[in-house]
């Protein structure tokens, strides 16, 4: 994802453990991972990017992102940078 967009990385916002079927392994077989979240300051769109054949990009109002997240740790994940959005705002919430 980070391709798609120039980036400046603002903060760390936590880890989320979630599983994959996809790296399901002999090694990891219930296929656990662990992903590192940021906030980024997106600073210019590409036009083209390595994943775009794969990876469809969307802006969305947060209600709806919030909405379309397929797992609860996806909405905690956006729940989490909300809170961290707000607090670095001074409380206004203009997402």
């Amino acid at each position: 994802m980070i391709d798609m967009v120039s980036t400046w990385c603002q903060d760390f916002l936590g880890y989320y453990e979630f599983r994959s079927k996809t790296l399901q392994d002999e090694c990891s077989p219930e296929g656990l991972c662990k992903a590192a979240m940021f906030a980024l300051f997106v600073k210019e769109e590409l036009e083209s990017w390595p994943e775009q054949s794969t990876r469809k990009r969307s802006w969305l109002a947060v209600s709806e992102a919030l909405g379309s997240c397929r797992h609860a740790w996806m909405r905690d994940a956006l729940q989490c940078f909300c809170k961290w959005h707000e607090e670095c705002n001074g409380g206004s919430r203009q997402l």
